[in-house]
């Protein structure tokens, strides 16, 4: 689906304003992504990415191309702020402010993580715990016989 949805052109997602801005301010400074690269301390690529809106850029090259380009600062970062508000509250990528989308049901990333780090350390203790029971009980695990052939 394409990203600028016909009930959107009323009102563009701040992150779509935000890249707008950037492709201006770019624009007209008359700057290579390669120049304002060498003068801020992002590759180009992401500078590219930024400008045409495929990736969130981070607060503060919003506010190293507002000086590298002589942009007004202040409203670059009020776009920014808006846009990151947008995407905390999971708003879709191009979608108006106010339609933002509820998390997912489900464990969260960070719960996700605990659970992937928890799961070699359980199994860890529970083959240390076996080994311990049969060490304590003096019972050798039974191995099949190897002499039938």
């Amino acid at each position: 689906m394409d990203r600028h949805h016909a009930s959107y052109t009323t009102s563009p997602a701040p992150a779509d304003e935000l890249a707008r801005e950037l492709r201006s301010l770019k624009s007209e400074s008359g700057l290579t992504y390669a120049r304002i690269s060498e003068r801020t301390h992002y590759a180009k690529s992401s500078w590219e990415r930024w400008v045409n809106g495929k990736q969130f850029p981070p607060r503060d090259a919003v506010e190293s191309i507002a000086s590298v380009c002589a942009g007004d600062a202040d409203r670059l970062l009020d776009l920014w702020r808006r846009a990151d508000g947008c995407r905390a509250a999971g708003a879709p990528v191009g979608a108006p402010p106010d339609t933002a989308v509820p998390p997912a049901p489900g464990p969260t990333g960070t719960h996700r993580c605990r659970t992937a780090l928890l799961r070699p350390l359980i199994a860890l203790v529970l083959v240390l715990g076996a080994g311990l029971v049969l060490a304590v009980t003096g019972r050798r695990p039974s191995r099949p016989d190897r002499t039938l052939g």
